[in-house]
């Protein structure tokens, strides 16, 4: 059984670069709000992290990262009245419902 990750931010909480590693020191100083997690076993937690006008998430260990006190919701983000359907059959094979 994997051992449970703990992440000290949450999804949509904003937070400010004031530590980047190398790869991220382009974006010292940035904001960004969490819309992505990754916890490997063995692993430091990684946060993607959606920062404006970057058309890729960026990838934060915690240490990297300080918290704003803004909190978003996912509707700030995504627009979940457009969902679709899709049944999957025995097979795998999808199909919109």
């Amino acid at each position: 059984r994997r051992p449970l990750t703990v992440s000290l931010y949450a999804f949509y909480q904003e937070l400010r670069i004031v530590r980047p590693a190398v790869e991220n020191s382009a974006y010292a100083g940035r904001l960004g709000v969490v819309v992505g997690l990754g916890d490997e076993p063995g692993q430091p937690v990684l946060y993607g992290l959606m920062l404006d006008g970057e058309e890729q998430l960026v990838s934060c260990e915690e240490t990297e990262l300080e918290p704003t006190g803004r909190q978003f919701h996912r509707e700030d983000f995504y627009d979940d009245s457009r969902r679709l359907r899709v049944r999957v059959d025995n097979e795998g094979r999808g199909q919109v419902a």
